[in-house]
């Protein structure tokens, strides 16, 4: 997979304690804290199920966040490695840990259903889940299966500094394949780099 061998040579690059190993554009993850921290001023976790796309090495935990339950997965079986090593002694409130797992979310299938999914910094990658029409689709459809709220965090076409690696959404647009799924949406769009989209089940 194409993809994988771009973080791959990202993370040969930078490291595991470099965010820019996973494409954010600072070492220390400003940017992709940021992001966490808006989902986060939108819904409360804490004492909720996560189901997360695009874990990384598991930022979730790096940031100070919590949860009930956490599940993420991710393409790339080096950030899961990491993820599990780096978080071996994280608890949940009612889980001995978080649990880790190398996975594409086009495969992805559960009985489970959780209270909330996220995703940020993902979508837009070139070759990742939702970069295609078709494939921003079943990534929409496949998260709202997941869980009660989805909260996925896309890169914004109105953005002035691009990188030859992402896709840049149109929010009108992913707002439109949203309200086929559901009409509850919500989408803020606060800043010029990208925008936030919840997805609720009525």
């Amino acid at each position: 997979m194409e993809i994988n061998k771009w973080y791959n040579d990202k993370l040969n690059q930078f490291g595991e304690n470099d965010f820019r190993s996973l494409n954010w554009g600072d070492k220390e993850g400003k940017s992709a804290r940021a992001r966490y921290l808006q989902m986060s001023e939108w819904y409360d976790w804490s004492n909720k199920t996560v189901f997360e796309v695009g874990c990384g090495w598991g930022s979730f935990f790096d940031f100070g966040y919590t949860c009930d339950y956490y599940y993420g997965i991710d393409v790339n079986g080096n950030f899961i490695e990491i993820a599990e090593k780096n978080h071996q002694n994280t608890a949940c409130t009612n889980w001995p840990k978080p649990i880790f797992e190398t996975k594409d979310i086009s495969d992805f299938n559960s009985d489970k259903m959780f209270d909330v999914a996220i995703s940020t910094g993902v979508a837009g990658n070139r070759g990742g889940p939702a970069w295609h029409p078709n494939l921003l689709d079943t990534f929409l459809n496949k998260m709202y299966k997941t869980a009660q709220t989805v909260l996925i965090n896309f890169p914004s076409n109105r953005a002035t500094i691009r990188s030859e690696y992402v896709e840049y959404f149109s929010p009108e647009y992913v707002l439109g394949q949203a309200l086929n799924i559901t009409e509850n949406v919500q989408l803020i769009h606060k800043v010029k780099s990208d925008f936030l989209i919840i997805l609720n089940h009525e």
